[in-house]
């Protein structure tokens, strides 16, 4: 059973090892391992407040003999904290602090006296801050490590006490000795700037000597579309290879790394094949399937930028068809398919503690509608995020042989296509309701849900219902992100208990975005939507950790482009259907718009001058 648990847990499948472990208490139900992983799943998915509820009924805070279990509600307290503010924040970091001291006393280990010491200091204890942190630094703590990890966090520790005792040469120095022990571990690295940023903020101090230690920052790129020679929409040779060298000397002025974008003829192919030179990593986000964007947006310009864009197919990371559409519907779908790719440079970019940059490659600016698609809307929108930008002045003629979106017209009589984000909800575990409270069930909880979303500020523009599901869908991501907490906190409020409910029900929400077919539904006479989205959007619901928001990577990437209002943690690559490819899910947070999370992360000190 263990081994199952560790298993989905690492495969990123939270879902199923937190059945796997409700399963497995149902049996034995004092087993503190589980209890503790099935908190862990929670966390880590995003439900913090039934992971709470779950920390006081399972009572790990009462086990003694096992840090780990200790430490969890510490670490809980302090994720909470962080996405609070003003005294909310101050209360939850000392309640952090004083989890984390207390299980010091308890184990003597390293990991809660350097936590204790962060989070004594973020509550304002700058006595007890010291304390602790002098227990890290001259402790007598074991100093030998069985792998590069545990050197780096090990000295990134002692870095962080430093700070704390106010010795900021030795900070630094540490924290370099630190980054040596373990050099490719740019996930670890960003933990530690994202904390070391929020120690100097509060302290306030400088932190641009942290800018040398970020790791390689994320990009967007996008550039006209052109073909090799000379007239109409041609780059001659010459030209190109300037062209080149000019992407070559910003991706190394930039310290640019993985890069995300699409892969047409001309800009495109350009800046992927000098990232590759690089050794960057190359992310490809597509509108439709790889052979129809092939014969869309490449093979026009002839056979040798298809042999390129072949080889940098082949080299790639990661390919995303956002679509199987079998040709390019409308401007919206691409302009979807830019906004995914931006998203997911700016998601990556906050993983890694750093900022994003664009390399676009565009001729004079031109006033920009954002109802179209191209590549100066996605300048556009870009610098509309106040993220840097990095031009390359394109001196070429325009090509008029592009791309042809079909437009909005009708793929079918009575039928159009539309872009909407959805939203799946379930209440998990409702069969366990006796039949004779059913009709108080569907009053108590379902209701207030409806009124939920009848009170919506911006409301669904399509909503459905059957049994204990519902379906929601709306113009944009940002509203079924705020519908999709209203409807998490209207569910929270409810008290199972004092209704004679189950308290193991829990409400699931499952939110997706793309392109989808609006029609009249032939049974019920009235309009509907299709299409293979929407398949994925209900699929998705299955997987997701009761209490908690799980969305899809296109509906996370839309979402990091136009709110700052919400959080998207990685769960992990999840197959949801057995007929459909793994999805890559987000657990999604709302935060406080002066949430102490936002301190954690700052602008790149890097050049950003356009060339």
């Amino acid at each position: 059973m263990r081994e199952r648990i560790i298993d989905r847990f690492n495969q990123g499948d939270l879902a199923r090892a937190y059945d796997l472990c409700q399963d497995g208490l149902r049996d034995c139900p004092d087993d503190v391992w589980l209890k503790h992983r099935a908190v862990l799943c929670l966390i880590r998915s995003g439900a913090l407040e039934r992971a709470a509820a779950a920390y006081r009924d399972y009572r790990l805070a009462d086990v003694r003999h096992d840090e780990d279990c200790l430490a969890v509600g510490a670490r809980l307290l302090k994720a909470l904290a962080l996405e609070s503010s003003g005294q909310d924040f101050a209360r939850l970091a000392l309640e952090s602090a004083e989890n984390y001291a207390d299980v010091f006393a308890r184990t003597g280990g390293h990991y809660p006296a350097v936590n204790a010491a962060s989070m004594y200091m973020l509550a304002g204890r700058s006595k007890e801050a010291d304390t602790f942190a002098r227990r890290v630094l001259f402790g007598g703590f074991e100093t030998a490590s069985a792998s590069p990890e545990q050197a780096y966090y090990r000295h990134a520790s002692q870095a962080e006490a430093y700070l704390l005792i106010g010795d900021l040469p030795a900070a630094r120095s540490t924290l370099r000795e630190a980054f040596r022990q373990d050099p490719g571990n740019h996930l670890a690295h960003a933990t530690t700037l994202r904390q070391l940023r929020l120690l100097v903020s509060v302290l306030g101090l400088e932190s641009d000597w942290l800018a040398p230690l970020e790791p390689p920052r994320p990009a967007h790129f996008a550039g006209h579309i052109f073909g090799t020679g000379e007239g109409a929409g041609l780059l001659a040779p010459s030209d190109e290879n300037r062209l080149r060298d000019t992407v070559e000397l910003l991706l190394a002025r930039h310290h640019v790394g993985p890069v995300h974008g699409a892969l047409a003829a001309g800009s495109d192919i350009v800046i992927a094949e000098a990232a590759l030179a690089r050794g960057c990593e190359l992310n490809i986000v597509l509108p439709v399937p790889v052979p129809v964007f092939l014969d869309a947006s490449v093979r026009p310009f002839g056979e040798a930028w298809v042999h390129r864009f072949e080889a940098c197919l082949e080299k790639a990371e990661k390919v995303v068809e956002l679509t199987t559409d079998r040709r390019i519907a409308s401007p919206r779908a691409l302009s979807f398919s830019s906004v995914v790719a931006m998203g997911l440079a700016r998601m990556r970019a906050s993983v890694l503690a750093t900022t994003p940059v664009q390399i676009l490659i565009a001729d004079e600016a031109v006033p920009c509608d954002p109802a179209l698609f191209g590549t100066h809307h996605d300048g556009q929108v870009w610098t509309d995020c106040g993220l840097d930008q990095a031009r390359i002045a394109y001196t070429g003629t325009r090509s008029t042989g592009s791309i042809d979106p079909k437009g909005e017209a009708a793929l079918e009589p009575g039928f159009h296509p539309v872009m909407r984000a959805m939203l799946f909800l379930d209440i998990a575990g409702s069969s366990a309701v006796p039949d004779d409270r059913v009709p108080h069930f569907v009053q108590a909880v379902l209701k207030p849900l409806a009124d939920c979303c009848d009170g919506l500020a911006a409301p669904a523009v399509h909503a459905d219902s059957w049994g204990d599901g519902m379906f929601l869908a709306f113009d944009s991501v940002e509203s079924a992100a705020v519908a999709a907490d209203a409807l998490r906190q209207a569910f929270a409020a409810v008290d199972l208990v004092a209704h004679d409910l189950p308290t193991t029900v829990g409400l699931r929400i499952a939110g997706h975005f793309g392109p989808v077919h609006e029609g009249e539904d032939p049974l019920q006479k009235r309009p509907s939507l299709f299409g293979g989205q929407v398949a994925v959007a209900a699929r998705i619901e299955a997987v997701t950790v009761p209490g908690s928001i799980f969305v899809s990577e296109a509906f996370a990437a839309a979402l990091a482009m136009s709110s700052t209002g919400f959080r998207s943690e990685y769960v992990g690559q999840i197959r949801i259907d057995a007929m459909m490819p793994e999805q890559r899910l987000y657990a999604l947070r709302a935060t406080a718009s002066d949430a102490v999370v936002g301190l954690q992360m700052s602008p790149s000190a890097r050049s950003t001058k356009s060339i």
